[in-house]
């Protein structure tokens, strides 16, 4: 049996959650400290943060431990990482710094948490993702993901999300419009337009820790 497996039948698993101050970080990092299979919860941050847990009871504080990202040479050792490490063009400003947190902070920490024997990895991408995209944001998603692919990892679970529903810290005008026009149209998205659908961070979260996919394109990379 393996010590992943181990850790798992006794509450002893190690989570590592990339990006733990953002939407979907956040919640991941919150739904993880209540999880008994959970005996610790390392959040790697590239800003500050009190606590990741809106009402952290003492249990689940104990668990938890937040590390500032980059951590130098540093490899990352556990049973799970979950990369939730994202910006938008707006806070980037540029091209190339939205590139440097989307394409290559995303495969950094990949790599460390592959050369720390990490057997479960789990990254948010973005639907309509394509490395030949002409859509900038969506040709960074296929970029990243396709090496991410070529790392040849145990197991690389990749999400692809559309709206995410869930309170944000910032307000972004556009993203608001576009959540209320999808959460009309919800209903009707099924099949292959189910990728399209608005979904609930909370959901989200739940789906990663179970290890659940969403509906989605079979990749082509």
């Amino acid at each position: 049996m393996s010590q992943a497996s181990q850790n798992q039948m006794t509450g002893n698993k190690i989570a590592i959650v990339a990006g733990a101050t953002g939407l979907v970080g956040k919640e991941i990092v919150r739904q993880l400290l209540e999880n008994p299979q959970y005996a610790s919860v390392i959040a790697l941050s590239r800003s500050s943060q009190k606590n990741s847990s809106e009402n952290p009871s003492e249990n689940s504080t104990a668990k938890l431990k937040t590390i500032p990202y980059p951590v130098g040479d540093d490899v990352l050792k556990g049973d799970e990482l979950y990369c939730a490490l994202g910006t938008t063009i707006k806070i980037a400003r540029t091209q190339a710094a939205f590139r440097a947190v989307d394409h290559d902070l995303v495969l950094d920490v990949v790599k460390r948490a592959q050369k720390g024997g990490i057997p479960r990895i789990a990254v948010i991408s973005s639907v309509g993702s394509d490395p030949n995209s002409r859509i900038f944001y969506s040709k960074v998603k296929g970029e990243v993901e396709r090496d991410l692919r070529a790392l040849g990892l145990p197991r690389l679970d990749i999400y692809h999300p559309s709206f995410l529903l869930g309170r944000r810290r910032e307000f972004r005008i556009g993203e608001i419009l576009g959540m209320k026009v999808a959460g009309l149209l919800a209903p009707m998205m099924k099949g292959r337009l189910a990728k399209y659908a608005p979904i609930q961070v909370t959901e989200l979260a739940r789906m990663m820790i179970a290890g659940e996919l969403l509906p989605t394109r079979r990749p082509s990379l």
